[in-house]
């Protein structure tokens, strides 16, 4: 029954309703107006990253600056962890794949996935986890509900869990993105 229950909790409140929508806080997410300030990702590596898939490259004709959107910024992060893990780049185009999955469905977001959580984790400040598995697939979810997706986990039994919620935090200190700011946080 609660695997039953966490199901139709994500149908609800993703699928159901989060894909659906078209409020301001969800273009803000993917308003692109920021700037990568990450002293590994040079622009080498940034062209490179562009060139495998990894990251979208939405510059006009390939040339000029780039900007990111928040959510941009923050798969850019988690990109930089699971290099620092070792993980390939092709193992981390497999996550990317499995995180745009709903983005046919969503006009507004490259990562839908991705924003839900983001939003959820900020609103509620549930502990929000990214699971890579060493094939690289992603799982993304709250932690009830991988606790659930572990019976049926069909990719692997190893895998990296990254704290989704960290990493937005991190983000946020860069950015200083103030509609995401919480009032009982400290920003430094």
């Amino acid at each position: 029954i609660n695997k039953i229950m966490e199901y139709d909790w994500f149908q609800v409140n993703f699928l159901g309703c989060f894909l659906n929508l078209d409020f301001a806080i969800k273009k803000e997410l993917n308003l692109r107006k920021y700037t990568l300030n990450e002293p590994p990702v040079t622009p080498r590596v940034l062209h490179h990253w562009y060139q495998v898939g990894i990251i979208s490259d939405r510059r006009t004709n390939g040339k000029g600056w780039s900007k990111f959107s928040f959510t941009e910024l923050v798969w850019i992060k988690v990109i930089i962890r699971l290099r620092e893990f070792g993980l390939s780049l092709d193992k981390i185009k497999k996550a990317k794949e499995d995180l745009i999955k709903y983005a046919v469905k969503d006009t507004h977001s490259m990562f839908p996935l991705l924003d839900f959580y983001l939003l959820y984790a900020r609103s509620y400040k549930h502990s929000v986890e990214l699971r890579i598995f060493e094939d690289g697939h992603l799982l993304l979810g709250r932690e009830a509900e991988l606790k659930n997706a572990r019976h049926h986990q069909k990719y692997a039994k190893d895998f990296i869990t990254l704290s989704l919620n960290e990493v937005i935090k991190e983000v946020i200190r860069k950015v200083s993105a103030r509609y995401l700011l919480d009032p009982r946080e400290e920003v430094q």
